[in-house]
C-alpha cells in the first residue's frame, strides 16, 4: 500500500514538526481512515508498529491508539543504530549506523493492520522505513523487496511465492529442554499431540487471513511444518513474519517454547524454509509463465529454466541471505535433507532447488533457507537472482541424477558454502546481490554477520575443554 518513494518524483509539505513528508502520502489517507474507523471500532488500545532488523528480529514501539492518526501519517522514529545489532543485541564497532547517524521512520502499511497473536486489545502494523525528508531510507529491507517486485513488473512478471517454515517445540523441564512428544514423522499420533496449541494456532492464522494449506509433524519429535498458501511476495514475506511470532507467542502461553533455530541439536534433523517460486504475467493473472515443455521432462518453460539458472548462478551468495547465522551450516549435511550442493534435481528434496513433480503446477523450490532470518532480504535476492536469469537468458546444465542427498553424489558439482564465514564472502563478490539490496543494506548486512562469525570462532567453551585439556 505504501508508494515506493524517489527523489525525482517526490514533492514535499512542511508540517510543525519540520519533518517534510511526501505529498503522495496523502493518497492513503482513504486508506488509513478506514484502518483507524476498523479499529476503533475493534476496541484495540494499542498498535505496535514494527519493522524487521537484517538478523529477522522484530523491532517495535507500542503506540496508543489516540496517537495512531499522526504516526500513520508520519511514522514514528528509531535510532538507525538500531538495525546494526547482530542477533544478540551487540553493537559491532565497524557498524555503519552508528549512535551519530540520523533516525528513521517508521511509516505503518494500513495493508498489515492485524490483532497481535495472544491478545484481544493490541494491534500489529508493518512498517516502511523513511529518513526525515519522507524519502525511502536506504536501509529498508521492505523497501528493497519493493525494488526487486517492481523491477518484475517493468518486465513482464508478477512473481508468486510459498513458504514452508519449520520449528520446533520444547518444554523446560527442571532448567533442561525436552522435546513436547516422542512422535515421528508425518504420524496420527504428532497431529495429535499439541491439540490445544495448534488449535489456538489455527485459529489466529485464520483469524490475520492467513491461508494454511496443511501442517504436518514433521522428522524430528515436536518439530511442526505449516505450508503457507502462495502469495505475492511482499504479502508472502508479511505472512511468514506474522506466522513466526504468533507460533513463538502462542507456545508461550501454551506453556512451550517454539524456536525456528536452525539446528537445535546434532542428533535431530535442522528446520529449514522451503521457498516455492513460480511468476506470472504482470497484470496479475493466474496463468503460470514456468509452466511449458521447453524441458519435457521437468515441464518448465524458457522463462522457467532462465530463473533457475539465474538461481543456481548465485546460490552461494543467496545461501548467506537464507541461512544467515552460524548455526545455520550445521544443518547441510549428507542425508539430512539439507542441501550440500548447489544442483537441481527432479522430485529430489537434498537438492538446493528442487523441481516438484510433474504432476504439480510448475514452480521452483528453493531448500537452503531456514526460518531465522529475515524473508525480506532473502526474497530480494531470489528475485534478483530469477530476474538476473532471465535477462541474461542463462541455461543451467543438467539435472543432478537420483539421490543427491547420498555422501559423494553430487560428484564435483559446486558445494554449499560450509560456513557463515564463506557464504558471507559470496555475497559480498555478488554484485547483483550488491545491486538489489543496495550497498547501504548489504554492506552493514555483511558486518553484522561478521560479527557473529567473529564471536562463534573466538568462543571458548567445553568442547574445546573436552578435546584439548587432557591431550596437552
Amino acid at each position: 500500500m505504501l508508494l515506493l518513494l524517489t527523489a525525482s518524483r517526490v514533492r514535499y509539505r512542511h508540517e510543525r514538526s519540520r519533518r517534510y513528508v511526501p505529498c503522495e502520502l496523502a493518497a492513503m489517507s482513504t486508506d488509513r481512515d478506514a484502518v483507524l474507523d476498523d479499529i476503533r471500532a475493534s476496541g484495540v488500545r494499542e498498535i505496535r508498529v514494527a519493522f524487521m532488523d537484517y538478523n529477522g528480529i522484530l523491532r517495535a514501539r507500542s503506540v496508543a491508539l489516540e496517537h495512531l492518526p499522526r504516526v500513520l501519517a508520519h511514522g514514528v522514529n528509531f535510532s538507525s543504530s538500531g538495525v546494526s545489532f547482530n542477533s544478540r543485541d551487540i553493537f559491532p564497532s565497524e557498524a555503519s549506523f552508528d549512535l551519530a547517524s540520523p533516525d528513521f521512520w517508521a511509516i505503518p502499511d494500513p495493508a498489515t493492520y492485524r490483532v497481535a497473536a495472544g491478545t484481544s486489545d493490541t494491534g500489529e502494523m508493518y512498517a516502511d522505513l523513511v529518513d526525515a525528508h519522507g524519502e525511502t531510507w536506504p536501509g529498508c529491507p521492505r523497501s528493497a523487496l519493493r525494488r526487486s517486485i517492481a523491477r518484475g513488473l517493468a518486465a513482464g512478471l508478477s512473481f508468486k511465492v510459498g513458504f514452508e517454515p519449520e520449528g520446533y517445540l520444547f518444554r523446560l523441564v527442571n532448567g533442561e529442554l525436552e522435546f513436547v512428544n516422542s512422535a515421528k514423522f508425518a504420524t496420527l499420533d504428532g497431529l495429535g499431540s499439541q491439540t490445544a496449541f495448534m488449535n489456538d494456532l489455527m485459529e489466529y492464522l485464520s483469524s490475520v487471513s492467513i491461508d494454511v494449506e496443511q501442517w504436518t509433524e514433521e522428522y524430528g519429535p515436536g518439530q511442526v511444518e505449516v505450508n503457507l498458501h502462495y502469495a505475492a511476495p511482499l504479502e508472502a514475506a508479511d505472512a511468514l513474519t506474522r506466522y513466526r511470532q504468533a507460533f513463538r507467542t502462542l507456545a508461550t502461553r501454551h506453556g512451550m517454547i517454539g524456536t525456528f533455530m536452525p539446528k537445535p541439536f546434532e542428533d535431530q534433523v535442522g528446520s529449514g524454509l522451503h521457498v516455492h517460486l513460480s511468476a506470472g504475467d504482470a497484470d496479475g493473472s493466474e496463468s503460470n509463465l514456468f509452466d511449458g515443455n521447453a524441458d519435457a521432462e521437468l515441464g518448465l518453460s524458457e522463462l522457467g529454466i532462465h530463473a533457475l539458472a539465474g538461481l543456481l548462478r548465485h546460490g552461494p551468495a543467496l545461501t548467506a541471505l537464507g541461512a544467515s547465522t552460524v548455526n545455520s551450516y550445521k544443518r547441510f549435511l549428507p542425508g539430512s535433507w539439507a542441501p550440500t550442493h548447489v544442483v537441481y534435481a527432479y522430485a529430489s528434496r537434498a537438492a538446493f532447488i528442487r523441481i516438484p513433480e510433474r504432476e504439480t503446477a510448475r514452480r521452483l523450490e528453493l531448500r537452503i533457507g531456514d526460518p531465522a532470518g529475515n524473508p525480506y532480504l532473502f526474497l530480494t535476492g531470489i528475485l534478483a537472482a530469477a530476474l538476473d536469469g532471465v535477462e541474461q537468458r542463462l541455461v543451467p546444465g543438467p539435472p543432478m541424477p537420483g539421490d543427491v542427498g547420498r555422501s559423494g553424489a553430487a560428484g564435483d558439482a559446486p558445494p554449499v558454502p560450509r560456513t557463515l564465514a564463506q557464504a558471507l564472502d559470496q555475497l559480498a563478490a555478488d554484485d547483483v546481490m550488491r545491486s538489489a539490496l543496495g550497498s547501504a543494506i548489504l554492506d552493514e548486512f555483511l558486518t553484522i554477520k561478521r560479527s557473529e562469525w567473529h564471536a562463534f570462532i573466538t568462543h571458548v567453551d567445553s568442547w574445546d575443554r573436552d578435546w584439548y585439556l587432557g591431550r596437552y
